[in-house]
């Protein structure tokens, strides 16, 4: 290390700590051996400290009208990669960005709360990492990913797995975070959703563990709103999805908490999964009383009705809709949201339908209101196409609905056309449940048929 010069008095001056002149010590003038006079002495400092200090210390730039005070930080690679991704992030979330390419309105508002979060989890980080990827390979318009996304949405999961080990981050809303930023990177790294990985199923187990209700702040809040969609629809779908009663209840929440036609229509899905489960369950006891069967009957009617009432204001906005009555850059993002709202709900009419039929042994007819209700949803499609492919990805959830609700094989035969063209558009390949065979299973499902 470096020396500096020191004092290059005696040793016997240096213990006493007496101040040595150029004519005389201390040590001369008492008579005794003086020891080292005149030599110059070096005193050893630790550099790597040195440079630290020097960094932090504020350097002082003279101008010519004022003296401005700099500070020298030091360069950390860790925080160079953590603001790359905290800025990358952000430009993929903007607002400015094209609906047909707009994360937070296609798939969630909690993402914009995910820049804040980044830097407490890695979990977090490596899946906002893998999704800034991916989605940047996708709205350069490759449909299919490349290896360096691919590498990344691996390495999340990797990280994930281990964060999920730990029962004190499993619970956090950092890795529940983490879980849907990843399904959201999935639709663009796995479209035809070929890997055997459910992360709405985990996320719901998460959400379960933690407590429903349990939101500490607005991020928290978005994030288990958002996930309430996925949940619905995955357990319309599959039998992967295990809550009970009290648990769809907590999750769904009070309708009577608010008038926005967007959260009624939601309160009209979200029951459906847990009736399905229970007139399935009275239908397999052959000595089910009947008065149970009439309750579930009713039951279902009523909610029926409920999501009828939805339609109306649905309806009206979109034909209220005007696009000189809003920001430049949110008139197609509000035109794509309200065609796909009433498309979702006139579906959920359709559902609703196909449950009643079944309740009734009615299962093979279709009521004229489901036709029109389809027909409905046909032409909100054709009208959506214009915001492919993620500013109308919900309509490939729609047109499976329709085609469950499609009086003839003439128009489930155009629907199957619409959702090859869709799928095609959005994933670059055929969705995997839209060919007839699974559309037929689906509508044995909501018909209660598949007992």
């Amino acid at each position: 290390m470096p020396g500096v010069p020191s004092s290059r008095g005696c040793d016997s001056c240096r213990k006493q700590k007496k101040k040595v002149t150029p004519s005389a010590s201390t040590s001369q003038i008492l008579k005794i051996d003086c020891v080292g006079h005149g030599q110059q002495r070096y005193k050893f400092k630790n550099k790597t400290l040195d440079v630290a200090i020097a960094h932090q210390t504020a350097v002082k730039v003279q101008s010519e009208s004022q003296q401005q005070v700099v500070v020298v930080q030091p360069t950390r690679d860790l925080s160079n990669r953590l603001s790359s991704l905290t800025s990358n992030f952000i430009h993929r979330i903007s607002q400015d960005v094209d609906i047909r390419y707009q994360l937070p309105w296609n798939f969630g508002i909690f993402l914009s709360g995910v820049p804040r979060r980044l830097g407490r989890s890695a979990a977090l980080d490596a899946a906002a990492d893998a999704l800034v990827t991916a989605h940047t390979n996708y709205s350069a318009g490759n449909v299919a990913p490349n290896q360096v996304a691919l590498t990344k949405y691996s390495r999340a999961l990797s990280v994930l797995c281990h964060d999920l080990d730990d029962k004190a981050k499993a619970s956090s809303a950092e890795s529940l975070g983490a879980v849907m930023v990843l399904s959201v990177a999935q639709l663009f790294v796995d479209p035809c959703r070929d890997q055997p990985i459910s992360h709405i199923q985990g996320a719901a187990q998460i959400m379960k563990s933690r407590g429903f209700g349990r939101c500490s702040d607005d991020f928290e809040r978005s994030l288990i709103m958002t996930l309430r969609g996925p949940v619905v629809f995955d357990a319309l779908l599959t039998d992967k999805i295990h809550l009970t009663s009290h648990d769809w209840k907590l999750l769904n929440g009070d309708k009577s908490e608010t008038k926005i036609p967007d959260a009624q229509w939601f309160h009209c899905i979200a029951v459906i999964p847990d009736l399905i489960h229970r007139c399935k369950a009275a239908l397999i006891m052959y000595d089910a009383p009947c008065m149970h069967l009439l309750a579930l009957e009713l039951e279902t009617r009523s909610l029926l009705d409920d999501c009828r009432g939805v339609f109306t204001p649905l309806r009206q906005r979109l034909a209220d809709y005007d696009p000189s009555a809003h920001p430049a850059k949110l008139r197609n993002h509000l035109h794509a949201h309200y065609l796909r709202t009433l498309a979702l709900a006139l579906g959920t009419g359709i559902i609703i339908n196909c449950v009643l039929s079944g309740l009734e042994g009615t299962s093979d007819w279709v009521s004229e209101d489901s036709s029109l209700w389809s027909a409905e949803i046909i032409d909100l499609a054709q009208r959506a196409t214009k915001y492919r492919p993620l500013g109308s990805m919900a309509m490939l959830i729609c047109l499976r609905m329709a085609w469950m609700g499609a009086a003839s094989t003439s128009a489930r035969t155009e629907i199957e056309a619409m959702l090859l063209e869709y799928s095609m558009a959005c994933i670059g390949a055929p969705e995997k449940d839209s060919g007839p065979a699974s559309l037929e299973q689906t509508f044995r499902r909501f018909t209660l048929q598949d007992l």
